[in-house]
């Protein structure tokens, strides 16, 4: 295997950790806009966010999937938990405070699934 093959998958790797990030801004964005006019519950907001977490990992799932072309449900999984910690390392670094427990919570479980799940989706895609 060369250097630029090598080198490629990681800048690859590197911009779908990136458009997925840009994909859960949206998703966030859309959440606060549902919320604000429409009359969507606020005391579910931690389930709305939760969801647009999952779904950013199964994207980031199926990017890295398609990046890596092979062990897609491996791949997705590592790549979701590097999403999970940019993510948690994200929040920490806007809010000013963060969770004792980390990426270590239960709740993490789901959106890691989704990833290995977009893993498997995203090898079986066509670059065509």
């Amino acid at each position: 295997m060369s250097k630029k093959t090598v080198g490629s998958k990681g800048a690859r790797a590197g911009k779908a950790i990136i458009i997925s990030l840009v994909f859960l801004l949206i998703l966030f964005v859309l959440i606060g806009l549902l919320i604000r006019f429409t009359p969507l519950p606020e005391r579910w907001i931690s389930m709305y966010v939760l969801g647009a977490v999952c779904a950013a990992c199964f994207f980031s799932g199926i990017l890295a999937g398609n990046v890596m072309k092979k062990r897609g449900m491996l791949f997705g999984a590592l790549f979701s938990v590097a999403f999970l910690l940019i993510v948690l390392v994200l929040a920490v670094l806007v809010t000013g405070s963060f969770s004792e427990e980390g990426i270590f919570q239960i709740r993490y479980l789901p959106c890691i699934a989704f990833g290995s799940i977009g893993g498997m989706i995203g090898v079986n895609l066509r670059n065509g």
